[in-house]
């Protein structure tokens, strides 16, 4: 089982990304930006699409994207304890498309295609409200983050397999002490270790961390520098066990031609 998760950049369907996932023979892809998709790729997938929320609530010109070789059984209803999360979960409905799926093996999975922005939540819809029990300790805003965390903590079920991936805008070098230990000044933004520590307690491994025991970037900067694991596959720890591979795409061909400012990541399981 090949599993890509993939922010592309606003892809149309005339884009090279999709000559790439093609190539690639996946069967579970999670993609973030979407623009547009050919009629080849959507005539091998069931797919399930939603448009990504802006900032100010109304639709992106891109969409959050589930793709399966196999069936979309249904989708799932992500819901917290806290009401105020329940809300959140509403205005970032385009931003986690979350669904059960079966591939052509009869394997079932839980699937998310997360696409956490890069602003937090607008403390104007919080501001009355206790927020301690959800946002990261280190970090003194609310992000999209802390609501799927919130959101799966809750909705977890006992023995069943997830698969979580996409862009959470999020990379352990934004935090301070990961830049103190390396020598590293960039972007600071606390709390992002935190993130996967979290997801860590509610029983994921993130792939390709934990496959290459060190930190791959993913992103590639406006000042042409990669430093930055934006993007993050996580599953359930049944699912890691059976892990044979996980890279990243070909770093020439994806940022020297501009295809996109992130690279997949690219995930091999034993069936």
């Amino acid at each position: 089982m090949r599993v890509v998760t993939w922010n592309i950049n606003g892809a149309t369907k005339d884009s090279d990304v999709w000559k790439i996932i093609s190539r690639l023979n996946v069967d579970i892809a999670l993609l973030q930006e979407v623009g547009s998709i050919p009629k080849n790729i959507s005539e091998n997938f069931e797919i399930l699409s939603r448009f990504a929320t802006s900032k100010s609530g109304k639709p992106q010109r891109f969409s959050t994207v589930v793709m399966v070789k196999g069936k979309i059984i249904k989708d799932i209803n992500l819901k917290s304890e806290y009401e105020w999360v329940n809300n959140e979960l509403e205005f970032f409905n385009g931003n986690f498309i979350a669904c059960k799926i079966e591939l052509q093996n009869n394997k079932q999975f839980n699937l998310i295609s997360v696409y956490s922005p890069a602003w937090p939540v607008d403390k104007s819809r919080i501001n009355d409200v206790d927020v301690s029990d959800v946002k990261s300790a280190k970090n003194p805003d609310v992000w999209a983050t802390d609501i799927i965390w919130s959101a799966l903590k809750n909705t977890l079920p006992d023995n069943e397999e997830w698969i979580i991936g996409g862009d959470y805008n999020s990379s352990e070098t934004f935090d301070k002490d990961y830049q103190k230990k390396h020598g590293l000044k960039c972007l600071v933004s606390d709390g992002n270790k935190e993130i996967r520590d979290r997801m860590y307690e509610l029983g994921f491994k993130e792939c390709l961390l934990e496959y290459n025991e060190k930190l791959i970037p993913t992103y590639l900067n406006t000042n042409k520098k990669i430093l930055h694991q934006l993007d993050h596959l996580y599953v359930t720890k049944k699912i890691f066990s059976k892990i044979l591979k996980c890279n990243v795409g070909n770093i020439s061909e994806i940022f020297d031609d501009r295809i996109s400012d992130h690279l997949p990541i690219i995930t091999d399981f034993k069936d």
